[in-house]
């Protein structure tokens, strides 16, 4: 079977694959700074003055502590979610609901380490021509990023609020890989019409040189 280098076959399939890293590139930013924050839940108290002041941040991973506004300390997250927002050591079900965010946790980490693999594909089908099955490697890797990160987000809903910026940095970096998946699935089908139809010319040319 003829190998067409990717130039040859679509200069504009090209520049989608460069758009495609450059989104996918934004997406794993935007998810590692949103991920590495406290501020997924932010909570607030009501001050002697009638406004109010910082309480609690909290993520998937531990939660920090305020007074008046004014930091404490951060402690990691433990089996009954001491010092989280909303939560006390008395509840029955904080233990489900530490095993709801270490689920969480876990799906968005594993999430930016497939999307990080993805960009890592892509780009190697930009530099190098691959067969067309091959292409099919970095929407199916964007595909399972986009899952993983749609459960991720589902499970730590159950128990975080989503109210503060490092939940928005994550949820932008998510809708940004699924822009990138629509690329990059849209340049793979655009790869392999062009090749296919490239073989199909030269199995002509064949036949009329015959």
């Amino acid at each position: 079977m003829p190998t067409v280098a990717l130039e040859e076959i679509d200069r504009s399939s090209k520049k989608l694959l460069i758009l495609t890293l450059i989104s996918g590139t934004l997406a794993l930013l935007f998810v590692c700074v949103g991920i590495g924050t406290p501020k997924w839940e932010s909570s607030y108290v009501n001050t002697s003055d009638g406004s109010y002041a910082l309480s609690n941040t909290a993520n998937f991973f531990y939660t920090c502590s305020f007074t008046k506004g004014v930091f404490n300390n951060c402690t990691s997250r433990t089996e009954y979610l001491k010092g989280y927002p909303r939560y006390s050591i008395s509840f029955p079900w904080a233990r489900d609901y530490n095993s709801h965010l270490q689920s969480a946790a876990g799906l968005c980490t594993v999430a930016i380490l497939i999307l990080a693999l993805s960009l890592v594909v892509t780009l190697v089908i930009l530099v190098h021509s691959l067969f067309a099955w091959t292409n099919l490697a970095s929407p199916l890797l964007f595909f399972i990023t986009c899952l993983l990160m749609t459960a991720g987000l589902a499970e730590g809903s159950r128990c975080l609020l989503f109210n503060d910026y490092s939940a928005n940095l994550y949820q932008t970096g998510y809708l940004l890989s699924i822009f990138s998946l629509f690329i990059s699935a849209f340049v793979t089908g655009r790869i392999h019409f062009f090749r296919k139809q490239e073989e199909e010319n030269l199995m002509k040319t064949k036949l009329i040189r015959k």
